[in-house]
Formats: structure tokens, sequence, C-alpha cells
């Protein structure tokens, strides 16, 4: 995904400081360095405990680790404190139609020349039209629809040939009934290109029977693991146990610290 330049990002010193009356200097100053490196990349940090742990300059893990588990949540793109990511949201909202807007002023979207239409008339064009058939199908049955369009048929045309349309409606339409504050509902280019519908959701069925009180997925980082990924919120004992059957690989077990 192509990252565009974000505005400089706001804070409410009143409420930082609020936040943060408890924590010492140390505290304070690495959750700010967390927040400025998460703008620069779509409002999350890494998976990757270590690498997150050498953005500050004094990396006491134990610290780090307390400051994520305080003020960040998880989801497949990694670590992200739910008001900045609400402002990205509508900050990239912004800007993208400020783009779409620009390019139609311009003329970037005009029709090619007759000449050109002869160059490019092809079997890539064939391509690109059921392509762009199958987006507008997708798109116009969302139920929620964040982003721009544009950006969606972008991310849609990288990984068409990797899923199924009518699974990414279903899965996206699952995300989207899944969160009961919709302003967390994610663009749809950012849950394409993180490939959002391998994500594993707890239905408000689960929900209801457990009275409200929402169960730990064990297996919800999955897909993480398999790429050697382990998080703060994962059990040892439940990584092995995908292991044993046979859903991750020895060289990502090796590369989350464990001998097999």
């Amino acid at each position: 995904m192509t990252k565009l330049k974000m505005w400089k990002f706001g804070i409410s010193p009143d409420k930082f400081i609020a936040d943060c009356v408890d924590l010492t200097d140390d505290e304070i100053g690495k959750y700010f360095r967390f927040l400025c490196y998460a703008w620069k990349n779509e409002a999350h940090l890494p998976n990757d405990i270590d690498r997150i742990n050498r953005i500050i300059k004094n990396p006491n893990l134990e610290s780090t680790k307390y400051i994520l588990g305080r003020f960040f949540k998880m989801d497949k793109s990694g670590y992200y404190c739910p008001a900045q990511l609400e402002e990205w949201n509508w900050v990239q909202e912004k800007s993208d139609k400020a783009t779409e807007s620009a390019e139609k002023r311009w003329g970037k979207n005009a029709m090619p020349t007759h000449n050109e239409r002869n160059a490019n008339y092809s079997h890539s064009n064939n391509n690109n039209k059921i392509i762009n058939n199958a987006f507008e199908e997708i798109w116009n049955k969302l139920k929620i629809k964040r982003g721009t369009k544009a950006n969606g048929l972008k991310a849609y045309t990288k990984i068409h040939n990797k899923v199924e349309s009518t699974i990414l409606i279903a899965k996206f339409n699952e995300k989207c009934d899944s969160e009961e504050d919709k302003q967390f509902v994610p663009h749809f280019s950012r849950w394409l290109n993180s490939e959002g519908w391998t994500e594993e959701l707890i239905s408000k069925q689960t929900k209801e029977d457990n009275f409200g009180i929402v169960p730990r997925n064990k297996f919800a980082n999955l897909t993480l693991w398999q790429k050697g990924i382990k998080t703060i919120n994962d059990f040892d004992n439940d990584i092995m146990q995908k292991y044993k059957e046979g859903k991750i690989t020895k060289e990502a077990m090796e590369k989350m610290g464990f001998s097999v």
C-alpha cells in the first residue's frame, strides 16, 4: 500500500496529562515515542515486542509491556491506541478525498486518446474490467464503507486471486458486526492489505451466551504464529498445541524462541 503523507496528529494536553498522571517521566516519554512512531505507520506499532522496544532510548522490556498493555490494543496489523487510530482514520479519509478531488480537477482521470486506446486494448484491459466489476459487486455489498473506493480497488487488485469475492464480503461484514463501536471498523483497503479475512472473530452470540463476558480466543493470533510472531497476550501452551496439530512450522516456532 502506498503510504500517504499524513498531517500532524493532534494531542489534547489535558487528556494526555490526566492519562499519564501516575507514570514516571521515562514512561511518559516512552508512551509519546510510541504514538509518534505509530502515526507514521498507519497508527500501528509492529507485532514484534523486541522491535517495539528498540524504538525508545531506554529499552526496559517490563515498562514497554506495561505501556502496551495499558494504552494499546492489538489487531492483525499490530498494536494500536484506539483514540489515535480514530484520529488517523479521520485524517486519511480527508486526505483521500482531497487527492481524488485534485485528480478530477486536473484531468488525471481523463479518457485516453484514440491511439492510446488502440495501443492498450489487450487482454490486460479485459482482465482489469473483470477485476473492476468484481470489486464493484463487493463494494456495494459491504455493510460499512470506510476509506475511499479508489483505495479499496487498488488493494483488491493485489489480492483478487487469493480469495473469493463471496468470502471477502462475508468476512468483512462479520468484522463490521463484531465491532460495537463502528469507528473501529477498519478501512476496507487496510483490511484487505492486512489479509483481514483470516482473522478469527468472536460472535455476538458467543458474548450473549457468556452474559456479556467475551471469552479469550486462544488461537486468535494463529496467523501471526505461523509467521514466527508471538505477542505478550499469547500463551506457550496454545502455540505448542497448534504446532502439534501441524498448523505451525518448525522454523516459525524457532523464530518465537521455542526449541522443537
